[in-house]
């Protein structure tokens, strides 16, 4: 209890966060996820079913040991010997505890013979645990054996046949059975009241930190930032430990440290510095050492940026979300990330030198590239394409954003799509030169204060013009004006262009004719893939064209990042290989010929990373250019 005490008044350091929202439903939802194992089976199926085995078993070996130290003290069974419930106990718990032995050999093999790499911590707790649960079970198995000497042992407690017929001595003296008995009976309890003084203390504290922390989990968008008065803070960011939340802090007992983040990571698996496990590690060893000094709200505590997580790490990161999605403990990561980056950015001003043309460039002219705001509109020139200043009304609003505005290829895209409206026969408008960065650039990389002028400025705009709707090319503008604005007070109908492509199909506005062929793959962007959970329009329009659509390894809820988000648009990448290039080998391996997207980003990405490979076999399209291809 002690041990345990102490890491709650560790989390409670933190600062409040509101997560107290639909109470009874998030017990459901941490009841539901702790007791079906549903992520640990969904992302290592093999390995998540023997360790949902050992939870199951753990959760009903409860049972076993109340009955255990009934019997210690009355000699007599809890359950009642002749009673369905108790033979169904012990059935059971013989099953258990065969299933809990094989997962044991399994573990041991996964972790000292093979040494998978995500498994790369000292590994003496995860021995110890082992051999904990390996003692559990053998003498719970033992004790039944020997009770066997004095009362038959029944087919429903088979192990523990087993075990008194081919491994103990048939002729045992009453008294060798009495200590057998004696001597198996103390081994368990002994066992499971060390195991429970060992779980504070360890990794293995997830046991009982994980399920709270999934009742608290976020449950609005994947990585959800706070909009604060930032006039009224005297810090901004996270400087020290107790800058973070309570979740946060909750987050570091309840990580398992399994490594499923890692295999997700496109920042760890191109060879860069981070790992979302060990940032969650280095931040837990922090809190731990900082107990005395939080216990007296001292302010002796380590700048966390530099002197516990390093800066390459944090800036490596893309903002994905893969992390967040395979993670069973439901733990923040991207969150800390981009709070550890506040500081770096409004506090300490250091960053990344690339940033400083994109910030320079959004502050003064309402673009990453600094290119002069009034020629934002330069390509629609020649295209017919309505004002929405001139119009004051329309039933669709195009936000172009800023690649579509200022980068070549990702005109070209914008220019495509506008031909699909115009044969919809729809009305729309566009903002023109009124339109400015939707700030995502500048939020993912820690300069709130900025995403929050932008912002500012684009609702005052939007909001002096009626329309029904938005419809963004974009997956960073869509997600930014679709969720991220409602916390500065606007609420707007935000639709990605594939989606709206869609409905114009079923609503029989575009008509689309099998005209190509050959292999396609498609990848799926980050911010409407895995933050906005749009997959099956972008693939039923592919397939409506007639191309034949082969899926890579890694698709959907897997995708794996183009490197172009948080930042990394405008950042070089210094080590490990080009997260771009890694995704194109993906490609390759389909065999497809064309690499589809529905981002100008990734768009950009994967033409920058094809000619800098000298992969000539393989082109990169967006689903507009082959949508107006395919056009009756």
């Amino acid at each position: 209890l002690k041990g345990f005490y102490k890491k709650v008044k560790l989390v409670l350091t933190g600062k409040s966060i509101k997560r107290d929202d639909n109470l009874i439903k998030r017990i459901f939802i941490s009841i539901r996820n702790s007791f079906l194992q549903i992520c640990t089976i969904k992302t290592r199926p093999i390995t998540g079913i023997f360790h949902s085995s050992m939870f199951w078993g753990f959760v009903f070996f409860a049972f076993i040991t109340l009955n255990h130290v009934y019997e210690g003290f009355t000699k007599n069974i809890l359950y009642g010997k002749n009673s369905f419930f108790y033979k169904a106990l012990i059935f059971l718990g013989n099953f258990f505890a065969l299933f809990i032995l094989i997962a044991i050999i399994y573990f041991i093999l996964r972790r000292y013979v093979f040494k998978l790499k995500s498994l790369d911590r000292p590994s003496y707790e995860s021995l110890i645990i082992l051999i904990f649960i390996l003692i559990l079970m053998t003498s719970f198995v033992f004790y039944e054996a020997y009770k066997g000497y004095s009362n038959n042992i029944e087919s429903y407690n088979f192990l523990a046949k087993f075990v008194k017929n081919n491994v103990l001595s048939l002729n045992i003296s009453q008294s060798g059975v009495n200590f057998g008995m004696s001597f198996m009976w103390w081994i368990h309890i002994l066992t499971i009241f060390a195991f429970a003084v060992f779980i504070p203390y360890s990794k293995h504290l997830h046991l009982v930190a994980g399920p709270i922390n999934i009742m608290f989990k976020n449950k609005n968008n994947l990585v959800d930032l706070p909009v604060e008065n930032l006039e009224e803070m005297e810090k901004f960011g996270v400087v020290n430990i107790n800058d973070f939340t309570k979740k946060d802090l909750l987050d570091l007992f309840s990580c398992a440290e399994c490594g499923r983040c890692e295999d997700v990571c496109p920042a760890y698996n191109s060879g860069k510095d981070l790992s979302p496990k060990k940032l969650l590690s280095k931040l837990k060893d922090n809190l731990l050492e900082s107990y005395y000094e939080l216990m007296k709200k001292g302010d002796n505590l380590k700048v966390l940026l530099g002197d516990v997580v390093s800066r390459e790490e944090v800036w490596d990161c893309t903002t994905c979300g893969a992390c967040l999605t395979v993670c069973p403990m439901f733990n923040e990561h991207v969150s800390k990330i981009i709070g550890l980056r506040q500081y770096a950015v409004m506090m300490e001003a250091k960053f990344p030198e690339e940033f400083n043309v994109m910030f320079r460039g959004i502050e003064n002219q309402g673009n990453p590239w600094g290119i002069g705001g009034d020629k934002r509109s330069e390509w629609a020139e020649g295209l017919d394409i309505p004002l929405i200043a001139e119009k004051k009304k329309t039933d669709v609003l195009l936000w172009i954003g800023c690649e579509g505005s200022f980068d070549s290829n990702a005109q070209k895209n914008t220019k495509d799509f506008i031909k699909i409206l115009k044969k919809s026969g729809i009305d729309f408008a566009f903002l023109g030169n009124e339109e400015m960065c939707c700030g995502d650039p500048v939020r993912r990389t820690g300069h709130e204060y900025m995403f929050q002028i932008m912002a500012s400025q684009n609702i005052e705009t939007l909001n002096k013009y009626e329309f029904n709707k938005i419809v963004t090319m974009c997956p960073h503008g869509y997600f930014v004006l679709k969720n991220e604005y409602k916390k500065l007070g606007a609420n707007y109908n935000v639709i990605h262009y594939t989606e709206f492509l869609s409905n114009l199909v079923k609503e029989d506005k575009i008509k689309i004719k099998k005209s190509i062929t050959g292999k396609y793959t498609y990848h799926d962007p980050c911010y409407i893939g895995r933050y906005s959970k749009i997959y099956d329009s972008p693939r039923e329009l592919i397939k409506l064209t007639g191309a034949e659509l082969v899926e890579m390894k890694n698709n959907k809820e897997k995708s794996f990042c183009c490197g172009a988000g948080g930042g990394g648009m405008w950042k070089e990448e210094k080590k490990g290989e080009r997260m771009n290039y890694v995704r194109i080998k993906q490609a390759k391996v389909t065999d497809a010929k064309t690499i589809l997207t529905a981002c100008p980003y990734c768009s950009l990405m994967f033409k920058d990373g094809i000619e800098e490979t000298e992969t000539k076999d393989l082109k990169t399209k967006d689903i507009a250019s082959i949508i107006l291809e395919s056009l009756q």
